[in-house]
């Protein structure tokens, strides 16, 4: 599947802006954490693992209210078009609901960042100027340690970056903000 395919799946199936937006987030995310753990880089793995950022919850307005469903709905819609170590990395970001456990590194680059860019993109939103541009990593790592900050958003998987992925988290947290800011403009910030 292509980044183009994968797309063309994403806005069939999504039709919230912001959850669109939080899937590209998620796509630019996944392809700078590649480029910083990929010891041999290649165009086609980078892509790969955007295009795992891109889809991962491409059935979350299908199965809102059936956690255990999430990802498994996608894999039914999209059958054998999607590469199964992809497919795998997709699932294994909702393993706590589909059994489905993280090995590999772009399955936990994955299940760590997802959280995160939406974390990044509120304290977007509480910035007078709501631009990304703006943001800072120290901003975003005060909002991070502050419960009560995106109260929604889990803090364990964006944690674990510094056990299953050896990143210490100032420097994932700014690896993540500085992919989102690269494409501030398409994520309407």
């Amino acid at each position: 599947m292509t980044r183009e395919e994968a797309y063309q799946v994403l806005i069939g199936l999504v039709k919230s802006e912001n959850l669109i937006r939080h899937h590209l987030a998620t796509e630019v995310a996944m392809k700078a954490l590649y480029k910083r753990q990929a010891p041999e880089q290649t165009p086609q793995e980078e892509e790969e693992w955007g295009i795992v950022g891109l889809l991962h919850d491409a059935d979350y307005e299908l199965c809102k209210n059936h956690p255990e469903k999430h990802t498994l709905i996608l894999e039914e819609k999209i059958g054998n078009k999607l590469d199964p170590k992809l497919m795998t990395a997709i699932k294994s970001h909702n393993w706590q609901n589909n059994g489905v456990v993280p090995k590999s590194r772009m399955d936990w680059s994955l299940y760590c960042c997802d959280e995160l860019t939406g974390i990044v993109t509120a304290a977007a939103l509480i910035l007078p100027e709501k631009k990304l541009g703006i943001v800072t990593t120290d901003f975003v790592m005060e909002k991070l340690n502050d419960s009560s900050f995106a109260a929604g958003a889990a803090r364990g998987p964006i944690l674990m970056c510094e056990k299953e992925l050896a990143i210490p988290l100032p420097e994932f947290v700014e690896i993540v903000l500085k992919s989102m800011q690269a494409i501030s403009t398409d994520l309407g910030l």
